[in-house]
């Protein structure tokens, strides 16, 4: 048979009730006993309550510190990693693009002759090192056969021109002939790449010419295309044959080519 919840509720009451009266006449001092242990429990339970909700607290409010310094601390890690990579990227290449741009401007002071500014945007891939693209054409004044110098020396001619692009044949390239003289010894010759190795050689240069390896060769003004006195490089080998009427010399240019960025044009 079953009981409902009510009835067993009341049945239970009643019969606590009774058990606490018959001990209560039986003892009188139990009663305040008991209520004095009932606050006592009371009072603990509600000092623990209160401990545990203050610890949950701090604890809650170090989790939302801690989380407030973890997102401080990525964000100032970030920033660290935004200098540096501006201190080794960006501020190293704005100082060595000031230190060129210095000398430039004192090339472009100590010449004679009118220089238009252009910047290297490409080599092309067939003919690395020995032809490059500039980003300036006929529409900013660039014309066919211009000569191209930097703050080093001699880097070439203009072959092609577009609209605003134009094609810069170098000193290295096999098709490449100027006109040179040995600075000391006055002798003149003509430099002609050698391709691939990146240097050039003397052709014409009479065996009685007394060259030495270190001597500076410049370009000779010779044949109207390249301006008289523009360096061009050092002799680095030198080969004579007494029943030969030319030495074999070889020159290492003053310019960087792996390393062109901004040159001049020499203005007509």
């Amino acid at each position: 048979m079953k009981i409902h919840p009510k009835i067993f509720f009341l049945t239970t009451f009643l019969f606590l009730s009774f058990i606490l009266l018959s001990i209560s006449s039986y003892k009188r001092d139990i009663a305040p006993l008991i209520r004095e242990k009932g606050y006592t429990i009371i009072g603990s339970l509600q000092t623990t309550s209160f401990d545990l909700k203050m610890r949950l607290t701090e604890f809650l409010e170090d989790i939302h510190t801690s989380e407030k310094l973890r997102r401080e601390n990525e964000a100032l890690k970030a920033e660290i990693a935004k200098l540096l990579f501006k201190e080794k990227g960006y501020y190293e290449e704005a100082i060595s693009s000031n230190q060129r741009l210095q000398e430039m401007l004192g090339f472009k002071k100590e010449q004679p002759y009118g220089l238009l500014p252009v910047e290297v945007i490409a080599y092309t891939p067939h003919n690395y090192f020995k032809v490059i693209v500039l980003g300036e054409g006929e529409k900013e004044g660039v014309e066919k056969d211009m000569v191209v110098v930097n703050a080093q020396g001699l880097v070439g001619k203009v072959i092609e021109v577009y609209p605003h692009q134009a094609k810069v044949l170098l000193i290295p390239d096999e098709a490449s002939k100027v006109g040179v003289r040995v600075q000391r010894t006055r002798d003149v010759a003509i430099l002609q790449g050698k391709g691939e190795r990146g240097i050039c050689g003397l052709k014409y240069l009479l065996g009685r010419a007394s060259v030495k390896v270190g001597d500076r060769v410049v370009t000779s003004g010779l044949g109207g295309l390249f301006p008289k006195g523009i360096l061009v490089g050092e002799i680095s080998r030198i080969r004579k044959s007494p029943n030969q009427l030319f030495q074999e010399v070889e020159v290492v240019p003053s310019v960087d080519f792996g390393k062109l960025e901004e040159l001049f044009l020499i203005q007509k």
